[in-house]
């Protein structure tokens, strides 16, 4: 359990969370920054070639920036913003169903032009193959590449692997609000609880990353997208949703987050970002570690 001066320590930063995308940059540069850290060095060469020779300006050119790419390259291609969550049902959890029984690659389309109906899940399998595929061409791999490393941070994002008719908690209003504005569940989510980790990306992803043991480290590079959303799911129905209600988007209810919810929510927190760091790393170092 958290300390008290955590736990107080978090409520003062949360002020200056702000509703944004999947555990916002904050988050994803901190997985990125954990996953570095655990890269072969085969798989560090590779990765820092490739993302050398990347002239793309939707976000900076180093490998934690890179990570946060996939929210800006979704602003102008909607067509893959549903790449970036699954939605389980809560009362009814059924990955096959929310990923639309996972339909294979159309022939001959590469995963970035693929199907707009489909899920994370399917997408990280996706672009894991091409990423790991010598037949896939410079330009593919790289977007590969890129998606990975933004949609398994989205994975360990509770919030988008779990659903109550409400948009991934979307439709859940929070009030009082933990920052003083307008805000529901899935931006406290996202950023709110991220920003109580601590100001810099770099500063949390070392205490973090130090925090790892071994046994973790291999427990944790166990299993595929798959187990790791149901993992994230099961997190989601046990704590995320560990409300005194469960509004939906019919009634747009507003929910009250107990300190003891919020102290929760930080430990999780540190500990999907862990994961997604580790789980990142083990993706690319078996695509490029070889």
């Amino acid at each position: 359990m958290k300390s008290v001066s955590t736990f107080l320590a978090a409520c003062a930063l949360l002020a200056a969370a702000n509703p944004a995308n999947a555990w916002g940059d904050l988050g994803h540069k901190i997985t990125a920054l954990i996953a570095y850290r655990h890269l072969t060095p085969a798989a560090k060469i590779k990765v820092n070639a490739m993302l050398a020779g990347d002239a793309d300006t939707l976000t900076a050119p180093d490998f934690a920036s890179r990570a946060t790419w996939a929210d800006k390259y979704r602003n102008s291609h909607r067509e893959t913003a549903a790449w970036h969550y699954v939605n389980v049902e809560i009362d009814h959890p059924d990955l096959e169903s929310a990923c639309f029984g996972f339909p294979a690659p159309d022939a001959g389309r590469v995963a970035r032009a693929g199907r707009t109906r489909d899920c994370i899940v399917n997408k990280i399998e996706e672009f894991e193959a091409e990423l790991q595929s010598s037949s896939t061409t410079p330009a593919e791999r790289l977007m590969a590449l890129k998606f990975l490393m933004h949609l398994v941070g989205d994975l360990h994002q509770p919030l988008h692997v779990a659903d109550h008719d409400d948009r991934g908690g979307n439709c859940i209003g929070l009030s009082p609000s933990p920052d003083g504005h307008d805000t529901n569940l899935h931006a406290y989510w996202d950023t709110g609880v991220v920003e109580a980790l601590g100001r810099t990306a770099d500063t949390i992803a070392d205490r973090l990353d130090r925090r790892i043991t071994p046994s973790e480290l291999s427990a944790w590079a166990h299993g595929d997208a798959r187990a790791w959303a149901m993992e994230s799911f099961e997190l989601s129905r046990k704590d995320v949703y560990a409300l005194p209600s469960r509004p939906t988007c019919n009634d747009r209810g507003t929910v009250a987050l107990t300190p003891a919810y919020m102290t929760t929510a930080v430990q999780d927190s540190e500990l999907q970002l862990e994961k997604a760091g580790v789980r990142m790393a083990v993706l690319l170092n078996r695509a490029l570690g070889t």
